[in-house]
C-alpha cells in the first residue's frame, strides 16, 4: 500500500438525490463524513514520509488503523464506509481492506492478487466472541475467492483468474487473546492438475469490553501472506447478519438532484440506499444490472447465434462429417437451454465503486423504459457444451475449452499434457465451455467459440443450472 490517509479516499460516493428522500439522506450523511475527512487531512498528515504517530492519528475525526501487509512498510487506513456488507478501510493510493467483526473479508487494488469474497461469515466464531456470552464454536469452515494473474501472465495481454480455496480452522481463546490455526486448499485441481495447500496461524486481541478486535494478524492470501492491523480509533461495531440471500431490487431510470434536475443515477446511490439487502458475504463478482429494453435487444442476438449454429450443423452434414454435425447439433441444443439474461455489468469491486467513477456506472436512461433491476447472486462452477456422457464426443471430434468467470473475464484454457481439454475441476467459479476445436471449424465459423463465450458472460446465476452443468 502507498502513502497515508488522503481526502481522495472516498470522493466517489455520489452526490445527494432529491427524487427520493431515502437516497438523499443517506448520501448527505456520507458527504458530511467525507467533508470532515477532507478538512482535516492537510492539517494532520500533509506529505508525511511514514505513518504518523498514534498521538497525531488520534486527532483525526474518523476511525484510523495502522496496517502492514507482508513485508511492505506500515501505513495507515481510514474507515470510509461502515455498512451491512462490511467496514471499508481505505489508503491514500485507493487500496482497501473490508472488515467484518474484525476479520478481513475482502481486499481491493492490492498488487499481485486480491481476496474478492469470503463466505459463511454467519458461522464465524470470531463474531460469536464479540456478540455472545455463550460458548462459541471452535471450528470454522469457509470459502474464499482470490483474483490473481494467470500462471502464464503476459503484461502485453494481461489475463486474470478467480480461484476458490476452502479454509478450515480451529480456535482457542485465552482471556482477550484468540488464536486461529488452519489450512487453505484450492477447491479443485488447477489447470496443471495440482492442488494448492497453505497453512496459517491467525491471532486476534479483543478490547477490554470484548466488543472489538483491536489488534490482529490474519492470513490474507498466498502471495501477500499476512496482514497486521492495529486499531488507533474504532468505528461502530457491526450487528450480526444471517445467511446471505440473493439481493434483487429495482432502480428508477432517472431521479432528481438537489437542484430539481433530472439525472441518471449511479450504482452506488442505490447500493447505499438498499443496505438492509446486503450482507458481508454478498457475492459482488456476481452483480448484474438488467433492463427489459436490454432483454429485447439481446433476444435478437440470441436468434442470430442460434441460426449460425444450425448453419454449422448443416455445413458438416453437407460435407459428410457426421460426428462433427452431431457435435454441432449438441451445441445448438445446449445453447437453447442456457439461462441467459443480458447485463450491463459483470461483477464489481464494491470498494472501488465507492472510490472511482469507473467502478460506479451511471444507469443510462436510454437503456431502460422505467427501471433497472440490480441483482447480486453467488456463482457456481459449471460446465456446458460437449461431453462423453451425452455421446457428443468421439475420437474424430477435437475440442477446446473456454472459461467464462463471474466477473465477465474470458479465457481459452490450455490443453493438458495429454492433449485433452483443460478442466478446472471446480477450482474456478464460472462456466467452462467445451466446444469444437477451432481447427475443425469451417471457414466463416472460426470466431464461433469466442462468440459463444461472450454469450456465457450473460449467464443468469439465479436460475437453476441446466442438466449436466454442475461440475
Amino acid at each position: 500500500m502507498r502513502g497515508v490517509i488522503t481526502a481522495a479516499l472516498a470522493l466517489a460516493v455520489a452526490s445527494g438525490l432529491g427524487g427520493c428522500s431515502t437516497f438523499k439522506s443517506l448520501s448527505s450523511e456520507e458527504s458530511s463524513q467525507l467533508s470532515a475527512a477532507q478538512a482535516s487531512f492537510d492539517f494532520l498528515f500533509g506529505d508525511a514520509p511514514q505513518a504518523p504517530d498514534r498521538e497525531t492519528l488520534l486527532q483525526a475525526p474518523y476511525p484510523v488503523t495502522y496496517v502492514q501487509i507482508g513485508d511492505a512498510p506500515r501505513t495507515v487506513l481510514a474507515a470510509a464506509v461502515n455498512g451491512t456488507d462490511g467496514q471499508y478501510w481505505v489508503s491514500a493510493g485507493g487500496e482497501a481492506l473490508t472488515l467484518w467483526q474484525g476479520r478481513v473479508i475482502r481486499s481491493s487494488q492490492l498488487e499481485l492478487e486480491n481476496r474478492i469474497h469470503t463466505s459463511y461469515l454467519a458461522d464465524d466464531p470470531l463474531s460469536c466472541y464479540l456478540h455472545s456470552e455463550r460458548t462459541c464454536p471452535t471450528q470454522f469452515e469457509r470459502t474464499i475467492q482470490l483474483k490473481r494473474p494467470v500462471a502464464t501472465f503476459d503484461p502485453h495481454n494481461p489475463q486474470y483468474e478467480i480461484v476458490s480455496l476452502t479454509l478450515n480452522s480451529s480456535f482457542n481463546r485465552n482471556g482477550r487473546d484468540i488464536t486461529e490455526i488452519g489450512t487453505a486448499v484450492t477447491t479443485g485441481a488447477s489447470n496443471e492438475g495440482k492442488r494448492e495447500q497453505y497453512e496459517f496461524s491467525n491471532s486476534y486481541r479483543l478490547s477490554s469490553d470484548n466488543k472489538y478486535v483491536i489488534e490482529s494478524k490474519q492470513w490474507l492470501s498466498p502471495m501477500h501472506g499476512y496482514v497486521n492491523l492495529e486499531m488507533v480509533s474504532l468505528t461502530s461495531p457491526n450487528e450480526p447478519r444471517g445467511e446471505p440471500q440473493i439481493t434483487r431490487f429495482q432502480a428508477p431510470v432517472q431521479v432528481r438532484n438537489v437542484n430539481g434536475e433530472e439525472i441518471a443515477p449511479r450504482l452506488n446511490e442505490f447500493v447505499t440506499a438498499m443496505q438492509r439487502q446486503l450482507y458481508p458475504d454478498s457475492y459482488w463478482p456476481g452483480l448484474r444490472i438488467y433492463s427489459d429494453k436490454l432483454d429485447q435487444r439481446f433476444s435478437g442476438r440470441k436468434a442470430g447465434m442460434l441460426k449460425r449454429l444450425r448453419m454449422l450443423e448443416q455445413t458438416y452434414r453437407h460435407d459428410g462429417e457426421t460426428a462433427l454435425a452431431n457435435a454441432a447439433q449438441a451445441l445448438t441444443q445446449q445453447f437453447q437451454q442456457w439461462p441467459l439474461r443480458a447485463s450491463y455489468v459483470h461483477g464489481i469491486d464494491p470498494a472501488q465503486m465507492r472510490l472511482t467513477v469507473g467502478e460506479n456506472p451511471a444507469l443510462n436512461p436510454h437503456d431502460a423504459d422505467e427501471e433497472y433491476e440490480i441483482v447480486l447472486a453467488p456463482a457456481l462452477a459449471l460446465a456446458t457444451g460437449l461431453n462423453k456422457a451425452t455421446n457428443t464426443l468421439t475420437n474424430t471430434v477435437a475440442t477446446e475449452s473456454w472459461l467464462v468467470q463471474p466477473d465477465g473475464s474470458i479465457r481459452k484454457l490450455e490443453p493438458t499434457n495429454a492433449g485433452k481439454p483443460a478442466q478446472t475441476n471446480g477450482a474456478m467459479p464460472g462456466v467452462t465451455l467445451t466446444t469444437i476445436a477451432e481447427r475443425q471449424l469451417p471457414r466463416g465459423f472460426r470466431d464461433l467459440n469466442a462468440q459463444l463465450a461472450m454469450f456465457l458472460q450473460h449467464w443468469d446465476y439465479t436460475q437453476a443450472p441446466v442438466a449436466g452443468s454442475a461440475q
